[in-house]
């Protein structure tokens, strides 16, 4: 067996092989174990590592790995781990590029076109994870809304909490998810609305939660989560429901958000 008194640099040659096998660089440095040949014994370490992230992918993305065969899923998974090698100190960010991956693939290999879906649902189901793992933050309740002087509201501005989520979905998405998470899954048919639907996401308590938004929802929220005034969000809302309705269907919608455990912190303007 040969020595090698560089640590760092044998570190970085295990670290490659791992990544990248190559016996070539690596097995020079290597020993025999017992009947264990060199190349034996690293595509122990070359294989838990493999394994291990396409568990991680396979725990993140539980009705992707339901709704496609093994063997696919296996595939897509080795590939993101291929040309996307770990950076992060915790497994549960690795997966966030992973939808992004299978719209490529969707995009460019004629193997996924007949399932372009599959990008939507993997990006829905790491909004859910996402959600349930978001802080925790302070809820704003009735009585911190009732306690508001009228001559105050035109200059709110409201602050959602961090496991709140908008997205539009193209597909019958979460109904797809909801058939593939029952045990045992169900059978399902991916159905395309030729529209994108508003869609909220988050968390109340220890459960996530998502529904679709009425196209008034989703405006006032989308304004009020970009940083709008309480008066000119209800500008937005007039502008679809009319003048006479907003102010009661915004009063209605805060009201609900309040009690869904949406809004962590009210901000007073000068």
């Amino acid at each position: 067996m040969q020595t090698m008194n560089n640590l760092e640099e044998l570190q970085s040659q295990f670290q490659n092989y791992i990544l990248k096998p190559d016996k070539a660089t690596m097995i020079p440095w290597v020993g025999l174990g017992g009947r264990a040949s060199p190349q034996f014994q690293l595509s122990v370490y070359a294989n838990a590592y493999l394994s291990r992230l396409k568990e991680v992918l396979m725990n993140d993305y539980p009705a992707l790995s339901v709704a496609i065969n093994g063997d696919l899923f296996a595939r897509l998974a080795e590939g993101f781990i291929h040309q996307h090698p770990s950076h992060f100190f915790s497994l549960r960010d690795y997966g966030s590029g992973f939808p992004v991956y299978i719209h490529g693939l969707a995009q460019s290999d004629p193997c996924y076109r007949d399932l372009a879906w599959l990008p939507e649902l993997a990006s829905f189901e790491w909004t859910l994870g996402q959600a349930f793992d978001a802080a925790e933050s302070g809820l704003v309740t009735e009585g911190d809304m009732a306690s508001i002087a009228a001559e105050s509201w035109p200059l709110l501005r409201f602050a959602f909490c961090p496991c709140v989520y908008r997205i539009d979905l193209e597909w019958n998405t979460p109904a797809m998810w909801k058939a593939l998470t029952v045990d045992p899954p169900l059978e399902v048919e991916a159905i395309r609305s030729g529209s994108n639907s508003a869609w909220l996401i988050w968390r109340q308590e220890l459960v996530t939660r998502f529904r679709s938004l009425e196209q008034d929802e989703q405006l006032f929220l989308d304004a009020l989560r970009n940083g709008e005034t309480f008066s000119d969000a209800c500008e937005i809302l007039a502008e679809r429901i009319g003048a006479d309705s907003a102010p009661m269907r915004a009063a209605g919608l805060l009201k609900g958000w309040i009690q869904q455990g949406l809004i962590t912190r009210i901000m007073f303007s000068d």
